[in-house]
């Protein structure tokens, strides 16, 4: 079944680094803990995107107070085989629904869903963590959402509840009628979310993704940014089922034609869902304009956003917290000037195409509904071409 006619009929906090050794060593502890020993992130393979510094997780969560959490299913061989799950964001360690943040979303290509969006764009706020799953279990996971968001507002009767909740179509590896995710798992992504290192790949709301015709999933990936005397993070987080083989690029180089072998089938869901986040105090115009700037880093993989493909990104910012119940008279915020912003949005161009490359690289082999297979990227593969075309970039400039 084709997606559009199914849609039709959240290690503790981030410690402060008191030394550039210490920010290394956690970077590099980040980039060698993916979802399989066999897998690594796309710098482990020696392979670095852009010229500006990722935070020491290399992940959304170097945004201070942001929490991430999976619940990955794999159950059953053959026919009628789930590979699915959920992936949850806990945008602040307070209450999200007392404290909103400011938020806005772009729809590059809206052929899915992202429940909540309506209001997103009518306050500018964001008041609800942030799920990811397959298409099939956005009603189940938005259920256990308000029941999550009402058991904890303090009061009887709380504001109305538009959880957001986003969604790629599973099919491929995944029997989606089951609908075999349940509330509990919805709980249990939230109830493990932590900040620090992210698990990468086939994991979560990723289990059952394919990307570039190999096996997707969850990537995610940060940036660093000095703005006079302050520093700003700038993460974002994919679930990528996006693209053909074909078109993938790294760094601007071709991989994806060159890669040889690991037989696949077409699939004809081409989805991605993006999120950025960043603790610099920006409004939701300018969070507009970041989310942009995500669709220019997914680009540059190479991605089209085909015409039955779900791209939708949301971006918000913890820089300011908008207390619910705040009376009327006026309330100071901050805001980066508009005309300082720039190197925000080189950042986020970098950030999401590693987190989408990232995806790649971490996601492990899997053989899912009536046999099908997704293999995870030839690492060994990627690396060679990489090495290749860089070789003969520098070679031209000598």
């Amino acid at each position: 079944m084709k997606r559009r006619n199914f849609i039709m009929s959240v290690l503790g906090g981030i410690p402060l680094l008191s030394s550039k050794a210490s920010s290394t060593q956690i970077l590099k502890k980040a980039q060698s803990s993916p979802s399989s020993s066999a897998r690594k992130r796309v710098r482990e393979l020696g392979i670095k995107i852009g010229d500006k510094e990722p935070g020491p997780y290399n992940a959304i969560t170097d945004v201070p107070g942001i929490k991430v959490g999976h619940t990955t299913i794999i159950k059953g061989k053959g026919k009628g085989a789930v590979r699915t799950g959920v992936t949850a964001i806990l945008p602040q360690e307070g209450n999200i629904q007392e404290e909103n943040l400011f938020a806005s979303y772009f729809n590059l290509n809206g052929w899915g869903e992202m429940t909540g969006i309506a209001p997103v764009a009518h306050t500018g706020r964001l008041q609800s963590p942030i799920f990811l799953t397959g298409t099939n279990n956005v009603g189940i996971v938005y259920d256990a959402a308000v029941e999550y968001l009402r058991k904890s507002h303090k009061e009887d009767s709380g504001p109305s509840l538009a959880p957001v909740v986003a969604e790629c179509f599973d099919y491929l590896l995944s029997d989606t009628q089951k609908r075999l995710i349940t509330k509990e798992d919805v709980f249990r992504a939230i109830n493990k979310a932590r900040s620090g290192i992210v698990e990468e790949g086939s994991v979560g709301g990723g289990t059952g993704m394919v990307s570039f015709d190999f096996k997707g999933g969850i990537g995610t990936s940060s940036r660093v940014v000095s703005m006079k005397d302050k520093k700003y993070t700038i993460g974002v987080l994919v679930m990528t089922n996006t693209s053909d083989r074909s078109l993938l690029r790294i760094n601007g180089f071709p991989v994806g034609k060159e890669i040889k072998g690991y037989e696949y089938k077409e699939g004809n869901s081409k989805s991605i869902i993006l999120v950025a986040a960043t603790d610099a105090p920006l409004l939701p115009f300018q969070l507009k304009k970041i989310s942009k700037r995500v669709a220019l880093g997914l680009a540059q993989t190479g991605a089209t956003s085909n015409t039955g493909s779900g791209d939708i990104i949301l971006a918000f910012s913890t820089g300011n917290k908008i207390p619910r119940h705040h009376p009327g008279s006026p309330r100071k915020i901050q805001s980066l000037n508009d005309f300082w912003i720039t190197p925000l949005y080189k950042a986020t161009i970098e950030a999401t195409q590693e987190a989408i490359i990232n995806a790649l690289t971490t996601a492990s082999t899997i053989v899912g509904r009536d046999g099908n297979t997704a293999y995870g990227i030839p690492l060994d593969q990627v690396k060679k071409i990489v090495e290749k075309y860089e070789s003969l970039k520098n070679k031209q400039h000598d």
